[in-house]
């Protein structure tokens, strides 16, 4: 009995080692859904990766926005101190008044230009229309800037105020000053 006893429980162990038709097919069908999940959850830690990162750059753009808008309501402030400097009578000038508002435009200025505005040079450069915008034309040598009427300025690369400017357009030629209409969409200035 012994020897019947040990083959029927290698017949045991080999029937184990066999699985079924039936314990295949509900193997292979959890596996099948364990892959399923695994896909929807790489799926799901994707698309969460991806809201992060387009939330983050949406917030950067609203802080860019609302630095860009704040800096030009700020412009006309320093417009207004530089003609105010540019009218101070000689009497006043060198007085510690006169120097105190100076250093407080100064750190202004500085404090604006470490968030990233800056100048846009005008005066003696080639018209661009992109950073200038034309308003008028006088005799000067043609298609550059001979004055700036108002400074432009560009935050973190971008134009925020192109500069105001008279161009140049030609010597001898006779003509009165002619107003230039206003640079149309695509950037280039209409001349009459």
């Amino acid at each position: 009995m012994v020897e019947g006893d040990e083959a029927i429980e290698a017949g045991i162990e080999q029937s184990k080692d066999i699985p079924t038709s039936s314990g295949q097919q509900a193997l292979a069908e959890e596996q099948e859904k364990a892959e399923k999940y695994l896909a929807n959850w790489q799926r799901c830690q994707a698309d969460f990766d991806n809201y992060k990162k387009r939330s983050e750059q949406e917030k950067g753009e609203v802080i860019e926005f609302a630095n860009r808008a704040l800096i030009s309501n700020l412009l006309p402030i320093m417009d207004d101190l530089e003609r105010a400097f540019a009218s101070v009578p000689a009497e006043f000038d060198e007085s510690n008044w006169t120097e105190g508002i100076k250093l407080i435009y100064n750190k202004f200025k500085a404090t604006l230009e470490a968030q990233g505005l800056a100048e846009i040079e005008a005066r003696g450069e080639p018209f661009d229309p992109r950073l200038h915008e034309a308003v008028m034309q006088q005799e000067g040598e043609e298609g550059m800037v001979v004055e700036e009427t108002q400074k432009g300025y560009k935050f973190r690369g971008k134009v925020i105020r192109p500069s105001l400017v008279v161009v140049g357009k030609g010597e001898g030629k006779g003509e009165k000053s002619k107003q230039i209409r206003r640079r149309s969409r695509n950037g280039k200035s209409d001349r009459n």
